[in-house]
């Protein structure tokens, strides 16, 4: 869980929430007003059911990202597993992989089977291939299949997230199906039992930062190889970009958003224009600060070169780092090793206005099916199934929870408010504002089982989520679902965000041919200037190439997109 939150964590909670629902929820989607032109011989006037199992088997090759380090039961593998046996036996869908490559190289891997126009029936691409295939129309319509096979619940989950469908629909056609994303923003994790022992205040600026750090340092907290503050370890990155993800663990956004400094994503100018935030003198501004951190040992020394950032929190070495809600599924090593080690959020650094910043995530996996598949209709049911549960869930027949590694055409999924609706009603639960049967458990499962386990874990002061006032042994497992959610969930769900949107969410044409040249002259220039070994001066000369080999005209592309 620690070395892969987001598909395996993140995936629990939101397959936890959603296979608790069942299918009898009405819902107005407005995908019902989408084209019906799917070019499938669907007939929209018979009732289906969406999880009848179908009379004769149905195949469905895909291709697949595998996790070469994944170790699977028995004999068990990606495409014959007790997922993938269940699908068939319950449901008559086989699953073949057309092609396998390893999560590194499966982007190259799509990127050729679209070059070569030799595609598998369904596959999972990001946003840039996503629009490469529509343009070079390789992909099915998927509008009238959605809307004939695709659950209340499946369309309630996309219209409780506004824009996600639209995202995918061109001229009128749905040409794919979208993961939900999570709500993130970076939040800054300190060891607050240091602070207390120090007789510190928690943290709001850049300067409260600086200060903080120094004193763990000075007085030794964590020993006599103490670190300030952490982040961004080897084959890591310094912030998340519009081609990354958004969740910021472990990197230095914050520092960058703090003097509203946006690298790695498309902002406006003064002028209304759009302009790489890495460019700008914002970024410049707060690679200063970095490098003055760094110089004066504040920085960890070992930064973009430590190989696991992850043992020195461990280890009681760090008390500050900067991460999302969810980061306490990262700490459970860290509080084992030490019950006492207090890991609290704050809504930090702010700006100079008062304003917390960050970018905004947007989705990053899309669901695809091949122009003229016979049957996309079983893709739609596969995910209708992890959606719902007016049929036999697949841990009940198979008897346990599953990872993406083993469950195909995996994708996050949950309604756009489910963190909010878990906190709060956990909450009201807890202090008895809300009685138990109260929580919308049919569309908000994993709230009602968190609820359910809330007063074996947190002891009173209830409003206080210090770490001396949980019960960590009684009810393990939940825990930590319960300390990420009450701890982080609560601190970001009451927070007033400032979201910045990238302008730009997929390469343009001329991105394809010089992005991956131009991201890395950005990032060794970065790292150079915050270590001291390159002067910030330096920023100068990276903007003036980044320019001249390609970056103008790239800008060019994405004002055009505005």
């Amino acid at each position: 869980m620690k070395k892969n939150f987001k598909t395996l964590a993140v995936g629990l909670v939101v397959a936890l929430s959603l296979s608790a629902c069942a299918n009898n929820t009405p819902s107005d989607n407005p995908s019902s007003n989408l084209g019906s032109n799917s070019g499938s011989n669907l007939a929209t006037d018979v009732a289906v059911n969406p999880f009848e199992k179908f009379p004769e088997p149905i195949e469905v090759a895909i291709g697949r990202g595998i996790d070469p380090t994944y170790k699977y039961e028995g004999e068990d593998t990606a495409e014959n597993n007790l997922y993938t046996r269940w699908l068939k036996d319950s449901y008559n869908i086989v699953i073949k992989h057309e092609w396998e490559a390893s999560v590194a190289d499966y982007g190259q891997k799509v990127s050729l089977a679209i070059g070569s126009n030799d595609l598998p029936d369904a596959m999972l691409v990001n946003e840039t291939q996503l629009r490469q295939m529509v343009k070079a129309d390789q992909l099915a319509d998927l509008t009238e299949v959605y809307n004939k096979f695709g659950t209340d619940r499946l369309k309630q989950i996309y219209e409780s997230n506004p824009g996600l469908l639209e995202g995918v629909t061109f001229d009128g056609k749905l040409y794919a199906l979208p993961e939900t994303t999570l709500p993130s923003a970076p939040l800054t994790w300190i060891r607050k039992d240091w602070l207390d022992k120090l007789g510190l205040e928690a943290p709001k600026t850049l300067e409260d930062l600086e200060k903080i750090a120094k004193a763990f340092i000075d007085n030794k907290m964590g020993g006599d190889k103490t670190l300030g503050i952490v982040g961004t370890q080897q084959g890591g990155s310094l912030y998340s970009t519009f081609l990354t993800s958004g969740d910021h663990f472990m990197n230095f956004s914050p520092v960058f958003f703090s003097n509203n400094a946006y690298p790695g994503i498309w902002v406006k100018d003064k002028d209304g224009n759009a302009v790489y935030g890495s460019t700008t003198a914002e970024t410049r501004e707060s690679l200063t600060k970095l490098r003055d951190w760094y110089a004066s040992g504040i920085l960890d020394k070992e930064i973009g070169l430590r190989k696991s950032t992850q043992e020195v929190i461990t280890s009681g070495q760090a008390g500050i780092f900067f991460g999302p809600w969810w980061t306490p599924y990262n700490l459970t090593d860290s509080i084992k090793n030490d019950p006492n080690a207090n890991w609290r959020p704050y809504i930090a650094p702010v700006d100079d206005a008062g304003k917390f910043n960050s970018n905004q995530a947007t989705g990053s996996s899309y669901i695809v099916v091949k122009k003229n598949y016979k049957h996309p209709e079983a893709v739609i049911k596969m995910i209708n199934i992890h959606v719902s549960e007016k049929e036999e869930s697949y841990k009940t027949a198979v008897g346990k929870e599953l990872t993406s590694q083993e469950i195909p055409l995996f994708l996050i999924m949950g309604l756009g408010d489910q963190l909010e609706y878990a906190v709060k009603s956990t909450q009201k639960v807890l202090t008895g504002e809300m009685k138990l049967e109260d929580v919308d458990k049919l569309n908000y499962g994993f709230a009602y089982e968190l609820a359910s386990h809330v007063k074996n874990v947190k002891t009173e002061p209830f409003d206080n989520y210090d770490i001396q006032y949980w019960d960590q042994q009684k009810d393990p497992d939940f825990f930590t679902h319960l300390y990420s959610h009450l701890n982080g969930g609560s601190t970001f769900v009451d927070a007033d965000i400032n979201y910045v949107k990238s302008l730009a969410t997929a390469q343009t044409k001329t991105m394809q041919t010089k992005w991956t040249n131009l991201k890395k002259i950005e990032d060794e220039t970065f790292l150079k200037i915050i270590m001291g070994s390159a002067p910030i001066e330096e920023f100068d000369a990276f903007v003036e190439k980044w320019n001249e080999q390609g970056g103008d005209q790239i800008t060019k592309e994405v004002n055009e997109l505005k």
